[in-house]
């Protein structure tokens, strides 16, 4: 027991190490915090813009909720934190390829994936503190819109941070062995339109819908959702946690195992220290 506690040590002293390199490369530069000031504010105004012309009359019957601009903001916000779990991964082995380290970091005792835990911690929470600075603007330019935290709330957070780490994981291992993929922005953008980000999945077509039932995001955005402004959830909210719980454990799990495989392929294909 004494010996898996300071495995644990270890490997929890690895990846705030990791994580403390790439906040000291980030945070540094100041006009990335004016950057972050920026993105939050120019990401609310198009929602509030959208919110103010169309109005909320009939979007409650539609499932969405009393406010256009809280569902909108909710889900945009949820995809904001969901993607820095997703493809930090992916951007730090790419950026650790160019610049050459990666291999040195790859040769010291920790093991390889404390690199991408830490990067990933600092990149989610920079998409967090975007996240609290958007719901900041909504509730105090637009009284009435509040947003409630609570445990069930943090919970989803929690699982859907694992679930998309776990995917991010295969999907930085895909990066290793082809450059230049563009799965990021392609997964994304239909991750946006297809989970009910700004609408309400219910005034999709069912040739269509079925889609979204599939997508793991749909369920992370409705259980956040319905956690923070109270919407009526696609399934009760228990299953809906045992959805996105069973999402998490198997991309953990995938995302794992294709990592690994992915990192092997790298290795013997020497396509790791290129500086290319």
């Amino acid at each position: 027991m004494a010996g898996f506690g300071s495995e644990a040590s270890a490997i929890l002293r690895a990846c705030l190490g990791h994580a403390r390199a790439e906040w000291l490369e980030t945070a540094r530069f100041k006009a990335m915090w004016l950057y972050q000031i920026g993105w939050a504010f120019l990401f609310f105004v198009p929602l509030a813009l959208a919110g103010a012309a169309f109005g909320d009359a009939g979007f409650e019957a539609s499932g969405g909720g009393q406010s256009f601009l809280a569902y909108a903001v909710t889900g945009y916000v949820a995809l904001n934190v969901a993607i820095g779990a997703l493809w930090r991964g992916v951007e730090f082995l790419r950026r650790s390829n160019l610049t050459g380290t990666l291999a040195h970091v790859w040769v010291t005792e920790a093991p390889r994936w404390t690199a991408l835990v830490g990067a990933t911690t600092v990149n989610v929470g920079f998409a967090l503190f975007q996240s609290l600075l958007v719901l900041l603007f909504v509730s105090t330019l637009f009284r009435g819109h509040g947003f409630a935290i609570s445990m069930a709330a943090i919970a989803a957070v929690l699982v859907t941070l694992v679930a998309f780490f776990g995917m991010g994981l295969g999907f930085a291992g895909l990066g290793l062995v082809a450059r230049g993929a563009q799965l990021p922005s392609a997964l994304s953008a239909l991750a946006m339109v297809m989970a009910g980000s700004s609408y309400p999945i219910a005034i999709l077509p069912w040739s269509v819908r079925w889609i979204t039932y599939v997508n793991p995001y749909t369920y992370v955005i409705d259980l956040l959702r319905t956690t923070t402004i109270g919407t009526q959830p696609l399934f009760p909210i228990g299953i809906e946690f045992l959805i996105v719980g069973a999402i998490a454990l198997a991309s953990v799990a995938g995302g794992a195992w294709a990592y690994a495989r992915c990192e092997r392929i790298a290795i013997q294909r020497g396509l790791v220290g290129l500086h290319a």
